[in-house]
């Protein structure tokens, strides 16, 4: 199991061995064998452990059987516990969903607060096959096929190349312990009833099922990669960015191949799901004017081009503009916000215009007013980092301007305090070779 967990590793190139793994551990039979199989390849980890308080005792005990287990490999122990049900509450999602929102953003803080690489969960085949059929069930294109990934952005998946009769089998022969979840054995949720009802079918007719699942979600992914390369080389011919509005070539786009797949693919980027597209297209020919919204956009129809524009929405009630083409311009609270692409190396910073490395960003990026917790690292600070309400007080920036002062954010982490001060990680350097160009008007 070790050799073929480190080829896994090696194969898919997720992490190093010079890595700071943060591991998520429920104290199930997955993340226990995952834990043994870091230890026993001399990793560094640590364990986090997230207490959703939704199975009263048995919520406490899974707790302290982690924290045992981390005391046992000595490795750093983190915890938090969570109002579960309250959050699924004020927010108008199911538990499940919920307990994902939770664990996933207090995993981020843990991984940057603590300097970890990456974050480690113990996803296997057998999940990778169960998110699949369930992605069939909701209605999926590509995306949805390849399912569960082995590594995104931070978020790595170590344990996609087993399954769990595999992981069963190894945790067994080294006498290791676990806990049961017994709300597993509950067939309530989607996932579990396809589980214990639908999987045991699949695995009769086919016992390598797993395996092809696997096999399938690999090619697809290919597949995916191969057509987004060729889409963008045919998206300036109908996606075309004037002086920071986006349009989109109607009569261009007709005279394409598979003209609604090209339009949802490069649509999605803007916020417009599959179905929403299709209605988009079939209405094509329809009255000037006419509006249809994304969670981000506007798409506005205007002769032979459509219009889309950035929406301002609130996330977490907090007011956000979105950001999505490297080359535009938004209006924000009586200012014009401009950014542009650059093919040569600029250096220096300014309060109203400002350089930072294209490589480092990742779109969509985020505009909204800063708020009380946050923190950057200050250029010229050597990566130190320091929580934007004391800068603005080692700044003397006035009291009554505080509210004003906005952020541009890159995958939650903050780019640059908007007009004040740019982000060590993100400033230009000698190796730099694209440039974004951002400027306060």
């Amino acid at each position: 199991m070790l050799d073929s967990f480190l080829t896994y590793i090696n194969e898919k190139q997720l992490f190093t061995v010079s890595d700071r793994l943060l591991i998520a551990v429920s104290g199930g039979i997955d993340s226990v064998a995952l834990v043994n199989l870091c230890y026993e390849a001399g990793f560094q980890f640590g364990i986090a452990h997230c207490n959703f308080q939704l199975r009263g005792e048995e919520s406490d005990y899974d707790e302290r059987f982690v924290r045992e287990l981390a005391y046992h490999y000595k490795a750093d122990f983190f915890v938090r516990h969570f109002d579960t049900k309250m959050y699924a509450k004020q927010n108008g999602v199911s538990t499940q969903m919920a307990a994902r929102d939770l664990r996933y953003q207090w995993f981020e803080e843990v991984l940057i607060e603590n300097e970890y690489d990456y974050l480690l969960t113990a996803h296997h085949q057998d999940d990778l096959l169960e998110t699949i059929l369930l992605n069939l069930t909701r209605g999926t294109g590509l995306a949805g096929l390849h399912g569960i990934l082995p590594k995104n952005g931070k978020l790595v998946r170590p344990l996609l190349g087993v399954t769990r009769g595999e992981l069963l089998g190894y945790i067994q022969e080294k006498g290791l312990k676990w806990r049961e979840d017994s709300s597993n054995a509950s067939v309530d949720y989607g996932r579990n009833r396809l589980r214990h009802e639908v999987v045991p079918i699949l695995k009769a007719m086919n016992p390598q099922i797993t395996a092809a699942a696997a096999e399938l979600a690999e090619r697809v992914k290919a597949t995916e990669d191969i057509l987004h390369e060729a889409l963008e080389r045919q998206r300036p011919l109908v996606i075309q960015n004037e002086k920071g509005n986006v349009w989109v070539a109607i009569e261009e786009l007709e005279k394409q191949t598979a003209s609604l797949e090209k339009l949802a693919l490069w649509l999605n980027d803007y916020g417009f799901d599959y179905k929403r597209v299709k209605e988009i297209w079939k209405n094509r020919k329809g009255q000037v004017g006419k509006q249809y919204f994304s969670t981000t956009h506007v798409l506005t129809f205007d002769r032979q081009k459509w219009l889309i524009t950035p929406q301002t929405h609130t996330m977490h009630g907090v007011l956000t503009y979105e950001i999505v083409d490297n080359v535009g311009e938004m209006a924000f609270e009586g200012k014009i916000l401009k950014w542009d692409l650059l093919s040569e190396v600029a250096y220096g910073v300014s309060q109203s215009v400002v350089f930072l490395d294209y490589s480092k960003l990742t779109f969509p990026l985020r505009m909204r007013p800063w708020q009380k917790g946050d923190w950057f690292c200050p250029l010229g600070m050597n990566g130190k980092r320091k929580k934007i309400s004391d800068f603005l007080v080692d700044i003397k920036w006035p009291r009554s301007l505080k509210n004003q002062v906005y952020v541009l954010e890159s995958e939650g982490q903050i780019a640059w305090v908007i007009g004040l001060r740019v982000d060590e990680r993100f400033k230009v350097e000698g190796i730099t070779k694209k440039i974004s160009k951002f400027e306060i008007l």
